[in-house]
């Protein structure tokens, strides 16, 4: 699982040297960017290759179809995920382009018999986890959608909020604000299908390409077609639900009443009309249930705190929290809320005398949901304190801490564990095979053996780090990075303790003065031996 920025292009509409102006002005952009990013490459130390994290993003060198840009972090933060590149030469890209429609790249992209909605060629389309340089890649993208309209398409995990933050952030340093990607941007959207879709195609077609939030496409589709054609496109999607009670019927009831259409329409074309599911109207009752619309607002909100905040990209913390959070809970999008007696009413109004058992029955279905969350809100609540409290007392921010003195509780704990099993490795390989002591009690032998042992695995480092690894002539502090390394840090925390102790001086000072205090040292091994022992 993962959150993607994609740029997609057809090469044959666009022009060399134009691509090439453009690849100049997005580089341009991406170097003025704050905060500043991380770019990815290899520096040769020791003769040895090693990979890192550069404060350059320019790739050049004697071949001009190599010239590129690549991005994968910010400095402020250091949070990394995939490498996104691009490259100078469009004829990089001219040559991946297999035979296909010729024509406008988000037309063809919303065309019913293609297996997805991406465009010929990809350009970088790689994991960028929702991380800060999210919104550098997305306004990169953008601005390469901009120069070319018809051949070049922005698309991914955003949304329209995600956008307009990539534009207010772009626009001081452009100094010209970028058009929203068309795929955002629902009335742009509409008129670009228009011209090759058929009336009854449009709605259709204006789903497969939109992009949002779960749910968003078919709440756009209904506002921008709040005729027929929108409801026959709803229709036909509610009926290739596998039953009402499915995920996918409660988000299409959902979409349908937050885009205003109506309660007493919603059961016609779900229970009625001879085109929709001819869902029996009990069932369909229960799929109301589900969607909250008789639960009282105030019973909802504290799930609201789940939800993304706007113009935010998700984290794969929050798409896995709220994949499993909506299979219980779906009814948390719901923005509208309809009282009970005129619930009652559209139901006999739609159902004649069965209505009034129907709402019945539907006012027993909310009661219990509003019982259970109702229940649960004090947990809820002290969840969502606890953890906007241990927001910042994560181990990877470990790496870009100020101060020792600024560790929360958790990041103390860590550090402290890591400097402990520092100093019990360093001991071992000191009173191990000779050659390993010899490198040890040397600087430049041991620098070279941290050189190695970094090329071949993790972390990877920042040009900074490195700088700092180079520098450094303690012979002790040395082996202390040595035995850290060996340790080859597996566990998500742990490694990210291991990174930070080789980025942060500030953290590593205080990490490598834990293990000269002999009784800290005394401490730590006494609490790591209950632990194994089952004591604690």
């Amino acid at each position: 699982m993962g959150v993607h920025v994609i740029l997609d292009i057809d090469p044959r509409g666009i022009d060399e040297a134009e691509w090439a102006a453009t690849y100049d002005e997005t580089l341009a952009l991406l170097e003025a960017w704050q905060p500043r990013l991380l770019g990815w490459g290899w520096r040769s130390i020791e003769g040895v290759r090693v990979p890192m994290y550069m404060r350059s993003l320019r790739h050049s060198g004697d071949d001009p179809r190599r010239v590129c840009w690549s991005v994968v972090g910010d400095r402020d933060s250091l949070q990394t995920a995939e490498c996104q590149s691009l490259y100078r030469d469009l004829g990089r890209y001219a040559a991946r382009r297999e035979q296909g429609p010729d024509g406008d790249i988000v037309v063809i992209a919303a065309m019913p018999d293609r297996g997805d909605t991406g465009g010929p060629v990809r350009v970088f389309g790689d994991k960028t986890q929702g991380y800060p340089y999210h919104f550098a890649v997305l306004a990169a993208a953008m601005l390469v959608e901009e120069r070319f309209p018809r051949h070049a398409m922005v698309w991914g995990d955003i949304d329209r909020g995600q956008a307009e933050e990539a534009r207010r952030l772009a626009a001081p340093l452009l100094g010209r604000e970028l058009p929203l990607p068309v795929r955002v941007d629902a009335s742009r959207l509409i008129e670009r299908l228009r011209a090759s879709c058929a009336a009854g195609e449009l709605p259709g077609a204006f789903k497969r390409v939109f992009l949002g939030e779960a749910g968003e496409q078919d709440e756009a589709m209904l506002r921008a077609f709040p005729g027929e054609d929108g409801a026959r496109e709803w229709q036909r999607a509610l009926a290739e639900c596998s039953s009402p009670a499915s995920l996918g019927a409660v988000r299409l009831v959902i979409a349908w009443l937050n885009a205003g259409r109506g309660l007493r329409d919603a059961c016609r074309l779900a229970c009625l009309a001879s085109e929709g599911p001819r869902f029996p109207p009990e069932d369909f009752v229960a799929t109301l249930a589900s969607t909250w619309v008789a639960v009282p607002p105030p019973a909802r909100e504290p799930l609201g705190a789940f939800c993304k905040a706007p113009g935010a990209p998700h984290t794969v913390a929050s798409l896995l929290g709220s994949f499993f959070l909506d299979m219980a809970a779906t009814g948390r999008h719901l923005r509208i809320t309809i009282e009970p007696a005129a619930i009652a009413a559209d139901l006999s109004e739609v159902f004649g005398d069965r209505g009034p058992a129907l709402a019945t029955r539907l006012c027993e279905k909310s009661a219990t949901i509003e019982a259970q969350l109702r229940e649960h809100a004090d947990g809820v609540n002290a969840f969502v304190a606890k953890a906007g409290d241990l927001a910042g007392d994560v181990t990877e921010a470990l790496a870009v801490l100020r101060s020792a003195d600024a560790m929360g509780p958790n990041q103390r704990t860590w550090v402290r564990a890591m400097a402990w099993s520092v100093m019990t490795v360093l001991e071992g390989l000191r009173g191990g095979e000779p050659k390993v002591v010899e490198a040890l009690d040397d600087a430049e032998q041991g620098k070279r053996l941290l050189v190695r042992m970094l090329a071949e695995g993790s972390p990877v480092l920042t040009e900074h780090a490195w700088d700092g690894i180079l520098a450094e002539s303690n012979a002790d502090v040395i082996a202390w990075w040595v035995a850290l390394v060996s340790m080859r840090a597996s566990q998500l925390q742990a490694s990210q303790v291991c990174r930070a102790f080789l980025e942060n001086a500030e953290i590593r000072a205080y990490a490598i003065a834990i293990g000269r205090d002999e009784r800290e040292m005394r401490e730590l091994g006494e609490l790591a031996a209950k632990m194994r022992a089952g004591g604690v």
